[in-house]
């Protein structure tokens, strides 16, 4: 229907999209929040019309310094969590600066994705005791922090590679995903496959299909980091750790994870992406709000979100040149 991005200049120079800086209302409205075009917030319609430009880089009202999360709601207004800040920056629908809403500092670090919604910030912090690494799927609110869920495992002495030193999990080892929205939260460790969902603190179904986990073997280092781990030590200093090297000092994960991502449709219906190395076809299996699997998407990966029950917003790579721009479809279902 529609493509988004890739522009030369204007407010479609964007050329890096993902679940981080896109968001939709589920009534036909995309954000963009251009990190590499001055912190700008780009609204438009599902045919790629643009609508409105919001916010700069800085640290004023409306400003952003370091977005990790940008959400908008039903009615148009737009957040982005901002972690320099500790704060969710806000636009009304027609563009007007909102107050901050102030008092989201977690403890530890961030360990994988973070998504705001209205005044809530969910997010994986990674923490560790003298015995133990753990992670930590947390709710923040500008009142309280709670903890939703945890994975707990033996603390991983620090590792010598070449050029740097890493204490981190061995390769393809599970960590929890999530997702969240008015339908509940959804979440998974990755290593089987097997979704949770929970209501207003309460675990509401399981979600689950039968698929075999695969063991690894030494070649999927290579499919997980086909040039090397990069580490960036500030600046333009970085070190290329092998792949071979990372499988042999950190070890591997005894199977490749089944479960990649989450994402719930405003219907209520989740979708679950499957675990793919780059390269692979992605599939994506679909349940309906009461649970049921009702099928699975070859071809495309988790949507970045929905403009309707049937018009899906996703991620358009281009390998060629390392790019992605937005891409509106119109979804046909099975009969």
């Amino acid at each position: 229907m529609a493509q988004i991005g890739g522009a030369d200049s204007g407010v479609q120079a964007f050329d890096q999209v993902g679940w981080y800086n896109v968001s939709t209302d589920g009534r036909g409205r995309i954000v963009v929040f251009d990190r590499d075009n001055g912190n700008r917030v780009q609204v438009f319609d599902s045919l790629g019309r643009h609508l409105r430009t919001m916010g700069a880089r800085g640290g004023g009202p409306g400003e952003v310094q370091s977005a990790d999360a940008v959400y908008m709601d039903a009615v148009g207004t737009v957040s982005v969590y901002d972690r320099s800040k500790a704060a969710i920056v806000r636009w009304a629908a027609d563009g007007a600066v909102l107050p901050e809403l102030r008092g989201f500092e977690g403890r530890g670090r961030i360990w994988s994705k973070t998504l705001v919604r209205a005044d809530t910030v969910y997010t994986v912090m990674a923490r560790s005791d003298s015995l133990h690494g753990m992670q930590v799927m947390e709710r923040w609110t500008p009142n309280d922090t709670l903890g939703l869920d945890s994975l707990v495992h033996v603390r991983k002495p620090m590792v010598r590679f070449s050029c740097v030193g890493l204490a981190i999990p061995p390769l393809l080892e599970g960590a929890l995903h999530f997702a969240a929205s008015d339908s509940g939260l959804a979440l998974t460790s990755q290593s089987q496959y097997t979704v949770d969902v929970y209501r207003d603190g309460r675990r509401v179904r399981s979600l689950r299909r039968a698929i075999t986990p695969v063991p690894t073997t030494m070649d999927d280092a290579s499919k997980l980091y086909p040039d090397g781990m990069r580490v960036q030590f500030g600046g333009s200093k970085e070190c290329v750790v092998p792949a071979h090297e990372l499988a042999e000092k950190l070890g591997m994960a005894p199977t490749v994870p089944l479960v990649q991502g989450l994402a719930w449709s405003p219907d209520g219906s989740l979708w679950v992406e499957r675990y793919t190395f780059e390269g692979d076809t992605p599939r994506t299996d679909v349940f309906d709000a009461r649970g049921g699997y009702v099928g699975t998407a070859y071809g495309r990966s988790l949507p970045l979100g929905f403009l309707g029950p049937d018009v899906v917003v996703f991620a358009e790579p281009n390998a060629d040149e390392g790019t992605s721009r937005v891409g509106v479809y119109r979804i046909t279902r099975g009969r």
